[in-house]
């Protein structure tokens, strides 16, 4: 994974910051570094500790803490005991409190440095927060005789502010479903039988698309069209009858099962399906499939022509085709246009999101991620899903993206913005992750191209990268 340096990391080394100054627990840093790899803080601290001096019955404890405000986290403890305390609690293993048990060292072991390296996930605090070194000495019956925070470093890193795009509001939430049935018919008739061949399971299809919207309180449906498709073998003009024949038995079955308007179910039809042949044979491997193509994109020619010329030219690629395509080019598509009412509660949007979150809008989805803090898994989970019910959403990907950024999941966020169209929003994403990957330049490049397209939060970026470079 590559690794992301942090623009500015300010170390400061001093002497103990506290009440009491441990002098004779002297400590003194030789390395201290930090930097992101990913979306994880990396922590590097190498202390010389050859003049720290250990009594004969003390224990002393040195920790790393990130600390800002009232945020913290700790890295590991390592104790330095003296030699009566190290014997005792080798005889007393079972009062040996759990903050003591990471690292133990005995005071004739100490050696002359000391080093943490850890890794931490980052969180947003840690941006700006102070690297320090908690020193603790304890005597008899673990009680603690001094304590002090000595400063490390300081971490800064020049985040730019992320901005997101409210989306449009629907007024009316238009949606489809579709699908696909095969319903067979005997030969050269238009009436349906439900119990031949699989006709129950394909007419099914519909039917529980239907039930399945008819179900939700939040739906209404408006309306279902049907269009039919023959296959292209015999005379153009039998199969026109049978499309068209075939299409309107199947609405007339559909309508006795339900009390619909009249102009609620809609139908259209297709004589010969020359579309689903041509795709068939192109994805094949026939021998002749070049001809075939041709002749099948010969526009001149008339169907019945076509269709006889392939047969007689080509006898057994026609066989094959016949055999493997001919019965799935007969078929009906469907279409069911429905609406879903707007929820305007975020609490309700909330109790939506988790049940049936493709009931929801972009818009919807916007509202619900204020109730959440930016950043945080639930806030993220929001873009995540928004972008994937609505993946060529340009507003959809660059929220996205913007998420992923906050995050520090740089490759994800690319990986949106790559959907997010040409904006200025988008360039101002774009200079924001290479500014996070370390590119500093290709981020300035970004963010003037996003200022003089209007984004005034580019300008402030520009000042703030200008001046952590002087």
């Amino acid at each position: 994974m590559r690794k992301y340096i942090f623009a500015a990391i300010c170390l400061f080394f001093g002497a103990a910051a506290g009440a009491q100054e441990l002098k004779e627990y002297m400590t003194d840093p030789l390395g201290v570094s930090l930097s992101l790899e990913g979306s994880n803080l990396d922590v590097s601290v190498d202390l010389n500790i050859e003049e720290l001096l250990v009594k004969n019955n003390t224990l002393v404890t040195l920790t790393p803490v990130l600390i800002n405000g009232e945020d913290s986290t700790s890295l590991s403890t390592v104790g330095f005991y003296g030699r009566r305390r190290w014997f005792w609690y080798q005889r007393n293993e079972n009062r040996v409190p759990d903050a003591f048990k990471e690292f133990s060292v005995r005071e004739k072991d100490i050696p002359q440095t000391w080093s943490w390296k850890e890794s931490l996930p980052f969180e947003e605090w840690m941006n700006g927060s102070t690297l320090a070194l908690r020193r603790q000495v304890y005597g008899c019956c673990n009680e603690v005789r001094y304590e002090d925070m000595v400063d490390l470093g300081h971490f800064v890193q020049y985040i730019p502010k992320f901005i997101f795009i409210t989306p449009e509001y629907e007024t009316v939430k238009s949606r489809h479903v579709e699908g696909r049935a095969y319903v067979d018919f005997p030969l050269s008739k238009t009436v349906i039988y439900p119990d031949y061949r699989d006709n129950q399971r394909e007419i099914g299809k519909i039917l529980a698309s239907i039930d399945t919207l008819k179900r939700d309180s939040d739906i209404e449906i408006k309306s279902l069209s049907i269009k039919g498709f023959a296959s292209p073998e015999g005379p153009y003009d039998n199969n026109t009858r049978l499309a068209k024949g075939r299409t309107e038995a199947l609405k007339t079955y559909v309508s006795n099962l339900y009390s619909f308007s009249d102009n609620f179910i809609t139908t259209s039809f297709e004589s010969e399906n020359w579309e689903g042949l041509r795709e068939f044979v192109a994805s094949s491997s026939v021998p002749h499939k070049a001809e075939i193509l041709d002749i099948i994109d010969h526009s001149q020619r008339d169907p019945d022509t076509k269709e006889w010329l392939i047969k007689s030219r080509y006898p057994e690629d026609y066989a094959f085709i016949y055999k493997s395509c001919y019965a799935g080019l007969r078929r009906s598509d469907y279409f069911i246009d429905y609406t879903i009412r707007n929820y305007t509660d975020v609490d309700e949007i909330e109790s939506v999101f988790f049940k049936s979150p493709g009931k929801l809008s972009l818009y919807e989805l916007f509202t619900l991620s204020s109730k959440y803090e930016p950043g945080s898994p639930e806030f993220e989970k929001v873009f995540d899903v928004a972008v994937t019910l609505y993946p060529d959403n340009e507003i959809a990907n660059i929220n996205a993206a913007g998420s992923a950024l906050k995050a520090g999941r740089l490759a994800k966020a690319e990986e949106y913005l790559l959907k997010a169209g040409d904006s200025a929003h988008t360039d101002y994403l774009w200079a924001i992750l290479k500014w996070l990957s370390g590119d500093r330049y290709a981020a300035l490049r970004f963010f003037e191209k996003a200022q003089e397209a209007g984004i005034p939060e580019a300008g402030d970026a520009i000042d703030k990268i200008n001046a952590s470079s002087r």
